[in-house]
């Protein structure tokens, strides 16, 4: 009787996002051409404390706690670093160096960031990663550099985690890895995401599957709440109840066609005119950016913005955006109902939303 073996099913690394708020955590299992998500979970702390008050071995234990409740398999991780802990620096270098030694091109660029970091008696470890070739004048390199404190510390929660840290890695090129599944992009597109985390929220844009541009916008989705706590005259629980239930309402359903609007009464229409100001802020700073690297690589065309990150799910975001910005903006959610072109497998019925985990599934992805 011959007996047939299934493959064996090849699993990620874990990617580990750790921030104020508490750990997520990732592993994601290949299955074909495509990855399943099969184990995910969050440790939540107070997000009061002072992280440098927060010691290794802290942690340490709260990455082990994280790691417990999703069943992780294997010891190796890779770990998130987000602004603050890492900066982003365009540079335009001499074509003459980039076709030297990959050594002494990193020492070139780490040269030239020494004069733009924003403490350059600190010690810091840099990297970088060529852009994509264009006629025009611009940016060849994007470098990243991270204080070197911040690099030890991470090691040292790892160690304490009884984890082995095999990659640290920046929420641009974890987030571009992760978009690069979403759907197949076009050679002539510039697509992006935006990461609306709680305390602050990043625009990546991306040519290919290279990282072009990493912008800080300066505002989260706690910013939100307060505002709305602020205007109502309510406590911020209330209000970020109230936001995550209502979500926005905008004029006459504006940015989505009509089968598909979505009401949500008037209180989405006042919370709507409460953040308008802030929103038309945000609309415009992502328009500027879109056109800055349209200009550096002038035969795209502007496509997707992809919303991950707690606020990415605000009821009616999406729509204000498509309208502002006349470019599809969609939370990466929406993405996974086309099994066609998507490879990330996520089950619908999970507790934990896939727009938070964003980060660190691109964590856990391979480049």
């Amino acid at each position: 009787m011959l007996t047939l073996k299934r493959p064996v099913a090849r699993r990620t690394m874990i990617g580990l996002d750790v921030g104020r708020c508490g750990v997520r955590a990732v592993q994601l299992r290949r299955h074909g051409d495509a990855w399943v998500v099969p184990h995910v979970a969050q440790y939540e702390c107070d997000a009061a404390v002072d992280e440098e008050e927060v010691d290794a071995s802290e942690t340490g234990r709260r990455i082990r706690e994280c790691l417990n409740a999703a069943e992780c398999h294997g010891r190796d991780v890779s770990v998130l670093l987000s602004p603050p802990d890492v900066e982003f620096h365009s540079l335009e270098l001499p074509s003459g160096v980039m076709t030297r030694p990959a050594a002494q091109v990193a020492a070139v660029v780490r040269s030239e960031v020494q004069r733009l970091v924003s403490n350059p008696q600190a010690q810091f470890e840099a990297d970088y990663w060529e852009l994509p070739r264009t006629g025009a004048s611009a940016p060849n390199v994007l470098s990243a550099v991270a204080d070197s404190g911040v690099v030890r510390r991470i090691l040292d929660a790892c160690s304490h985690a009884r984890v082995e840290c095999r990659r640290i890695d920046t929420v641009a090129t974890a987030l571009c890895r992760l978009g690069r599944l979403l759907k197949p992009w076009g050679d002539d597109e510039l697509w992006g995401l935006l990461d609306v985390g709680s305390r602050q929220s990043r625009l990546v844009l991306c040519v290919d599957d290279v990282p072009i541009l990493i912008r800080s916008m300066g505002f989260g989705g706690d910013a939100w709440t307060r505002r709305i706590a602020d205007s109502l005259d309510i406590s911020a629980e209330a209000a970020e109840v109230q936001k995550c239930e209502h979500g926005l309402t905008l004029p006459s359903g504006a940015g989505a066609p009509a089968g598909e609007r979505k009401p949500r009464g008037e209180l989405g229409s006042l919370l709507f005119g409460v953040l308008r100001s802030e929103l038309n802020a945000i609309a415009g700073e992502i328009k500027k950016s879109y056109e800055y690297s349209l200009s550096c690589y002038p035969s795209r065309k502007p496509s997707d913005l992809v919303l991950v990150g707690g606020g990415g799910g605000l009821g009616g975001l999406p729509e204000f955006l498509t309208s502002e910005l006349g470019i599809p903006v969609r939370p990466v959610s929406a993405y996974l109902a086309d099994t066609t072109n998507c490879r990330i497998h996520y089950a619908s019925g999970k507790r934990n939303r896939i727009d938070v985990f964003a980060p660190a599934l691109g964590l856990a992805l391979e480049t």
